[in-house]
């Protein structure tokens, strides 16, 4: 009875691996870039919801949000909340321990003038590192909230001190505009395993792995495959724009085939089998 009980938990378990592949590559993205659990739960809480809503629509235009508490295991209240709340705004008074500590240092007159903090020792009467941290970074260490703060950038040590830096990095810790050229490959990819999955077998996915064992290789592979790729885009727009058959009349466009070519490198070797 033990054994029978599991198996269906080990299905669900592996079924769920590949997307806590995804996940976890996400995660090495994002945490870098100041993007903490709790905000990225609420923004894909915010987007399933919606994307159920579109879902759910009925002909007058209204939302079925008793369908959508359906298809997404919350109750039509947390619904209702949810599509009635601003997200972005919300999360700008969610922070981590070292936004709430960096914020504070800059507006807290204990800490200095607003926009011009103090150098502070680490620790010792008066102000310092540790009641800096103990007032704005919750139950975390002063110590790992140093180290954190040193990983990025934001502070420098000196004579005992710590300095608050202005960095254009620090500033841009929270963009996430880098992935803008990137998101227009990975929808197109979500899409065709979309299609894969309800039956529609394509071979739109292919994937050349090319060794190299010193920057230089690397660097020539690259050149090469990039001005290849360009090559070949040129020539199919120019082909197919020319052959393609047209209506006589000029007719609204309803289809659009896309072909992304992503060229990247990784120096860890983490190299996939090819499908």
């Amino acid at each position: 009875m033990v054994t029978k009980a599991r198996k269906p938990r080990a299905a669900e378990g592996r079924r769920a691996a590949t997307l806590q592949e995804l996940l976890s590559e996400l995660a090495y993205v994002l945490l870098p870039s100041g993007m903490t659990p709790k905000r990225f739960g609420d923004l894909v809480r915010c987007e399933f919801v919606k994307a159920a809503a579109d879902m759910s629509r009925l002909r007058n235009g209204r939302i079925n949000q008793s369908r959508v508490a359906a298809q997404t295991g919350l109750s039509r209240a947390e619904v209702k909340r949810t599509l009635a709340s601003d997200v972005l705004s919300a999360q700008a008074s969610d922070q981590a321990p070292v936004e709430r500590v960096v914020n504070g240092w800059l507006r807290d007159r204990q800490f200095g003038r607003p926009g011009r903090p103090k150098a502070l020792r680490v620790s010792g009467p008066g102000d310092s590192f540790v009641r800096l941290v103990r007032k704005y970074g919750g139950d975390v260490p002063h110590r790992a909230v140093l180290d954190e703060l040193r990983r990025i950038g934001a502070v420098s040590m000196a004579r005992g001190r710590v300095r608050l830096q202005r960095l254009p990095d620090l500033r841009r810790r929270f963009d996430f505009g880098f992935l803008s050229p990137v998101l227009p490959a990975v929808v197109d990819a979500l899409k065709i395993a979309q299609a894969n999955r309800r039956g529609k077998k394509t071979s739109s996915i292919h994937r050349l792995s090319l060794p190299a064992v010193t920057d230089l290789d690397l660097a020539i592979a690259r050149e090469r495959c990039i001005s290849s790729a360009k090559s070949m885009l040129e020539g199919l727009k120019f082909s197919l724009g020319t052959q393609l058959t047209r209506p006589a009349k000029a007719r609204k466009q309803t289809h659009v085939l896309t072909v992304t070519i992503l060229v990247s490198d990784d120096k860890k070797l983490r190299v996939f089998p090819a499908r």
